[in-house]
């Protein structure tokens, strides 16, 4: 079995691949590294993917045309250790019958795990109080302080669901709360393991105390969240993206959050890195975080795909693969 991996050599590639994934990935077949310390090029691509079986691929790497497949006669895997293959992969190589996985589930593992720690931070304001003991004070939150709120029993809504939204459906549950889902593409069955989660619309989603947004960035959901609809967020609420920024329009969230009427936790931005400038940085009802929700802890990404990388060759049913349905709602 011919592999070929285009994460170029370098500090990111060696995250995802440290000495034992390294082995364990050299042990399924024969490995041709990328050996720049630039992605490749699609032309560069298609010059190298003659005889390849398995294409694994990181962030940055070219995506997978029709052009590219045209010089692709071995090729039936695509392993993807990052999440989304929406800007990977396209139509042409689910037509081609080659498999797509990612480390999609386990990325989406991580986010809710990140999303939770957020709202719960911010809730129990946890930055508060430790810039106010931090200042030599003893900040309660019993009208000294900051005000400190509970996730038991709260009101949430998520809009957009996602792998990453169910996966934070299963922390809600311990904390009893009530949780609103607006997500077009799903159907009420889909929610059935959850009975504190019901399918909703947009408007009363946005109607809870906590507003977590993970919908997928498509054309129809940038912008999603404009001024009227962050309008429809109640007073003194928290909103939460972990998601992609662009959902939420940025001159809306600004204003939104100057006035105080809300507070907001955040790991992704309309600019990355966020600039040193920027006015969300001065904003103290915010929570910021860079862009690390499910991307920081790598191994796992890696060993969930060379797991598919193994099972491909030993012709068992893939875990992780990413269906044709699931790739047209993924984030581009």
């Amino acid at each position: 079995m011919r592999i070929l991996v285009t994460l170029p050599a370098g500090d990111l590639r060696d995250s995802f691949f440290p000495p034992g994934m390294r082995d364990r990935l050299e042990s399924l077949g024969t490995v041709e590294w990328n050996p720049d310390v630039d992605d490749f090029t699609e032309a560069e691509l298609r010059d190298r993917i003659d005889g390849v079986d398995v294409l694994v691929t990181g962030w940055g790497s070219p995506r997978v045309t029709a052009d590219v497949l045209d010089a692709a006669d071995d090729l039936s895997l695509v392993a993807h250790t990052g999440g989304s293959v929406a800007s990977l992969v396209s139509e042409a190589v689910y037509d081609a019958g080659i498999a797509v996985v990612s480390a999609n589930d386990v990325m989406a593992d991580h986010t809710a795990e990140h999303t939770l720690a957020l709202l719960l931070s911010q809730l129990r304001a946890v930055p508060a109080l430790d810039r106010t003991m931090s200042a030599g004070e003893w900040g309660t939150g019993d009208g000294e302080g900051a005000e400190i709120r509970t996730l038991h029993e709260a009101d949430v809504g998520l809009v957009g669901l996602g792998t990453i939204g169910r996966n934070l459906l299963d922390h809600l549950d311990s904390f009893g709360a009530t949780v609103s889902v607006y997500d077009p593409y799903v159907d009420a069955e889909d929610l059935s393991e959850w009975p504190s989660a019901s399918l909703t619309d947009l408007k009363t989603a946005l109607d809870s105390r906590v507003v977590s947004v993970h919908a997928a960035r498509t054309e129809e959901t940038v912008g999603m969240l404009d001024a009227d609809r962050l309008a429809q967020i109640p007073d003194g609420a928290l909103l939460v993206n972990t998601a992609r920024a662009e959902i939420v329009e940025e001159g809306a969230l600004l204003a939104e959050l100057r006035s105080g009427r809300i507070s907001a936790a955040l790991d992704v931005y309309h600019e990355e890195p966020l600039p040193a400038d920027h006015e969300l940085r001065s904003l103290e009802n915010v929570l910021l975080t860079p862009h690390v929700g499910g991307s920081e802890i790598r191994p796992p990404l890696t060993a969930a795909v060379l797991d598919d990388v193994e099972r491909f060759r030993d012709g068992t049913s893939l875990e992780y693969r990413i269906p044709r349905e699931q790739w047209a709602t993924m984030t581009r």
